[in-house]
């Protein structure tokens, strides 16, 4: 009787445990597929060039970096440029008053050179424009990959370099912006 129900305890046991492989593998398919899937439309907003990339970090150059309190944006839909992203370092043009350099760009039609030759197979695009109100015209790259992580650089007319780390945020299709 004893042999009897170790044989039934051990059957079961069996059972669970491929059960639970079964489980683990089914989900890991599906977290696999619905990472390639997220990858794949983060592919297709890049090469459509309609997307918004939401600013973590300020990074200028000779000073400190620091964290964005997530008001700063760059929205990229139809070559059209929206952003105002904030400039910290030196600024070798005058400027009168309280005029505040930043980076402007609203709604500024701008000629896109993409490059997603080699770069894309490893998962990068790039994309440069050029254009800017105020006191300086601003060459504004961007560097972005299919996990959805980017950087933008961008070198003023008279002004430090200074570059963003963002993360991408997808086009809402109801977004009429």
């Amino acid at each position: 009787m004893k042999s009897i129900r170790d044989i039934l305890i051990l059957l079961l046991s069996g059972l669970i445990l491929v059960s639970c492989g079964a489980s683990y593998q089914e989900s890991k398919a599906r977290r696999s597929a619905e990472k390639e899937a997220e990858r794949q439309s983060i592919i297709k907003a890049l090469t459509n060039a309609d997307f918004t990339l939401d600013v973590t970090r300020i990074i200028p150059k000779g000073y400190p970096s620091r964290e964005s309190t997530g008001e700063y944006s760059l929205r990229l839909k139809n070559s059209e440029v929206t952003t105002r992203l904030p400039f910290i370092g030196d600024s070798y043009a005058a400027s009168f008053g309280n005029d505040e350099i930043s980076i402007v760009f609203n709604k500024e039609k701008v000629t896109l050179i993409t490059d997603f030759s080699d770069a894309a197979s490893k998962g990068e695009y790039r994309y440069r424009f050029a254009g800017g109100e105020g006191p300086n015209k601003w060459t504004v790259d961007l560097q972005i990959y299919d996990n959805g992580s980017a950087l933008i650089g961008c070198s003023g007319t008279g002004s430090r370099y200074i570059s963003f780390y963002a993360n991408l945020v997808m086009p809402n299709e109801n977004d009429e912006n």
